[in-house]
């Protein structure tokens, strides 16, 4: 006892450091931390009851069983190196068309996983999934592969390469999102590839309604919450013996589409020509139709011109003619008026004035004339003009000439009272 006591307190010591080691053990079966970018399902130590934690955090454990599922995760079914970069891993998933060519196609998608509790739930519960590498091994790479094989029994790996490639990809992105369709056959003539026969042969065709939309069977993703996004299809790898086949196809479908371009050039050139010839002709019969109508119109215009400028003459000398009428008969009326004027003014002075002055230009002109007479150097007969001599003779001589003037012009020189 006494011992006891002793090493009571290295007892209580040793006690406590096993029970501490003992709490750091069960401590990651008591709490948890949800990551980022993820969420987990709990299933309970003792009732077997599913939870989940859809955000980052903790949350207690309890001793359960706990899994952590991705959020969402990049699916890649290619043929290229992988992360590490030391292996070659071909991922790549075959298909066949209907024409039997084999080809592996390459690939990404985006896998979003159930945002809420209800559908993470189930996705382990009802679906039977433990984690989503089985849901990748047993879910998504399974429905990948079905939709690419229908997509690619709908067409031949020429259609394919050419002109239906943009189908393959929608049709694959349909199927996808709304599960794959349901087909039926059909029976075709086509031309066989070995000995150029037209054969029957049997083709895969999409069921729809009678709006024609597609009919679909059940799609797996279908209430598991997830989500495919960013389908893309990267390569197409088809078989050497069908590249090689395909290439020859191409070639000679360029050939006859370089023929056909050469003659529908050649055509369009014939045309071209014609239609130019034609151009021409019409040209130049659209530049004599335009001469004619040019001279058609400067004539109609000359005559025109002519008719105005007649009309013109004719209203000029209309109104000349008015003119010199008025003209006329402004001269008569100024004649009448002078006329009766001179009447009057003789009348009045009996024309005094132009008598006076045809008297003085008489006068002038005798004076004149009377100066410029010969007379001799000597007059025998000289005698003073009382007498009567020749300047006396001379002056009863122009005096006599006034009084004829004076009486010719009725002039009177009586000044009246």
């Amino acid at each position: 006892m006494d011992v006891i006591k002793e090493n009571k307190g290295v007892i209580l010591l040793a006690l406590l450091a096993i029970s501490g080691i003992i709490l750091l053990m069960m401590g990651s079966h008591i709490i948890e931390t949800c990551p980022k970018g993820s969420y987990q399902i709990k299933q309970a130590a003792y009732t077997g009851n599913l939870s989940a934690k859809m955000t980052p955090g903790l949350w207690m454990q309890n001793f359960g069983d706990i899994k952590t599922w991705p959020k969402a995760e990049t699916f890649f079914f290619t043929s290229d190196i992988d992360a590490k970069g030391d292996t070659k891993k071909d991922e790549s998933i075959e298909v066949r068309f209907n024409d039997g060519s084999r080809c592996n196609i390459a690939g990404t998608l985006r896998i979003m996983m159930p945002t809420n509790k209800n559908d993470a739930i189930n996705l382990t519960d009802k679906e039977g999934y433990e984690n989503f590498k089985e849901v990748l091994d047993k879910l998504i790479k399974p429905t990948v592969r079905n939709v690419l094989r229908t997509s690619s029994n709908l067409m031949s790996a020429k259609e394919s390469y050419d002109n239906k490639r943009l189908d393959f990809v929608s049709w694959s992105i349909d199927q996808i999102q709304n599960g794959m369709y349901q087909t039926e056959d059909t029976i075709r003539r086509v031309k066989d590839v070995v000995s150029g026969e037209e054969i029957e042969k049997t083709f895969k065709i999409i069921k729809t309604d009678k709006n024609g939309n597609p009919l679909y069977m059940r799609n797996p993703l279908e209430g598991t919450g997830i989500i495919i996004r960013n389908f893309e299809i990267k390569k197409f790898d088809y078989e050497k013996e069908v590249e090689k086949q395909i290439a020859e196809q191409q070639k000679a479908l360029m050939a006859v589409s370089t023929a056909k371009a050469n003659a529908a050039k050649a055509q369009q050139d014939k045309l071209t020509n014609e239609e130019q010839g034609k151009a021409k002709v019409a040209k130049a019969k659209y530049e004599e139709e335009e001469k004619k109508i040019r001279q058609v119109v400067i004539a109609q215009q000359q005559k025109e011109v002519a008719i105005v400028a007649g009309e013109q003459r004719r209203d000029v000398a209309k109104l000349d003619k008015e003119s010199a009428s008025l003209k006329k008969q402004e001269l008569i009326l100024l004649g009448q008026g002078e006329s009766e004027r001179k009447r009057l003014v003789l009348a009045a002075d009996g024309a005094l004035k132009e008598k006076l002055s045809a008297l003085i230009q008489m006068n002038k002109d005798n004076a004149d004339a009377f100066s410029k007479r010969n007379v001799p150097m000597y007059n025998m007969n000289m005698a003073d003009t009382k007498s009567g001599g020749l300047d006396s003779q001379n002056m009863q001589f122009l005096n006599t000439l006034n009084a004829m003037m004076v009486k010719n012009l009725g002039l009177d020189m009586t000044i009246k009272k």
